[in-house]
Formats: structure tokens, C-alpha cells, sequence
């Protein structure tokens, strides 16, 4: 721009000051979203409807600067978006870890158990086989009886 009057250098601070504010997060006239457009820059300065547009040198500069923002942003997303992929990664090798550990420890618990039970029934057979001993002895015992030769029973 050749030659600017007092209010077009005015207004044109206004664009560079709204600019700026988008930029670092902190508008004044707009929500605080973090997008940034010739629309939004033009309403943060508080310019009637296509005012940035008399501007043709700021606008350049503004859409070039707005690209650079986009190219960081996504390059930043792509980092973010990897960062937060290895977290998960992490966290899935880790419960593929607990589940195999869990998993051992579930079968080191089934064979004790199976273990006990095999033992217990071991335990009931030979008891059973005892009293059956037990019983074939009390029996054996009755036929040897000797009665008292004074006649009573004993």
C-alpha cells in the first residue's frame, strides 16, 4: 500500500493487533477457540463485513501466516496423536502381561486344587478301607470269644 491516511494506518494496526491476539489464544472480540480466518481477524478488530479485504498486503501476510499455524498445528497433532498411540501401546503389552501372568496363576491354582482333591479322596478310601478292617476284626473277635467257664457271659 502507497500512501495510507491516518485511519487506513489505524485500522490496519487494529488487523496486525487482532492478528496477533488469535495467534497467542487470546482474543478479545471472538470465542477463544483457537481458529484462526481472514473472517475471524476481521471481526476481532472490529471491522464491518470484508473491511480486511481493502487490505490486500495484510491479507497476503495474514494467510500465510495462518498456513504456518495450520502446518505447526498438524505437526503437533501428528506428534500428540503418537505420543498418545505408544501410551496405548503401553498399556495394551501391559494388561497382555497381567492376563498371561493372571492365566499362570489360574492354572498353578486349578492343579493344587485338583491336587488337594486327589489327596482328600485318597484320604476317604484309606479311611474306608480301615473301618472296613475295623469292622472284618470286631466280627473275627465275636467268633473267638471264650465264655467264662463259671457260666456267666461276659
Amino acid at each position: 500500500m502507497t500512501e495510507q491516511s491516518d485511519r487506513g494506518r489505524e485500522t490496519l494496526i487494529r488487523l496486525e493487533q487482532a492478528l496477533e491476539r488469535l495467534i497467542e489464544g487470546k482474543p478479545l472480540n471472538t470465542k477463544p477457540d483457537g481458529r484462526i480466518s481472514l473472517k475471524r481477524i476481521n471481526d476481532e478488530a472490529g471491522l464491518s463485513s470484508g473491511g480486511i479485504y481493502y487490505y490486500s498486503e495484510f491479507v497476503k501476510i495474514a494467510n500465510q501466516k495462518i498456513q504456518l499455524l495450520k502446518q505447526s498445528l498438524t505437526v503437533g497433532k501428528s506428534e500428540k496423536s503418537k505420543l498418545a498411540e505408544s501410551k496405548l501401546r503401553e498399556q495394551r503389552d501391559k494388561e497382555k502381561e497381567l492376563k498371561e501372568r493372571y492365566r499362570t496363576q489360574r492354572d498353578q491354582i486349578k492343579v493344587f486344587s485338583d491336587q488337594v482333591v486327589a489327596h482328600n479322596a485318597q484320604l476317604e478310601f484309606t479311611l474306608f478301607e480301615a473301618l472296613e478292617k475295623v469292622s472284618l476284626l470286631e466280627q473275627q473277635l465275636e467268633i473267638y470269644k471264650v465264655s467264662p467257664i463259671t457260666g456267666k457271659k461276659v
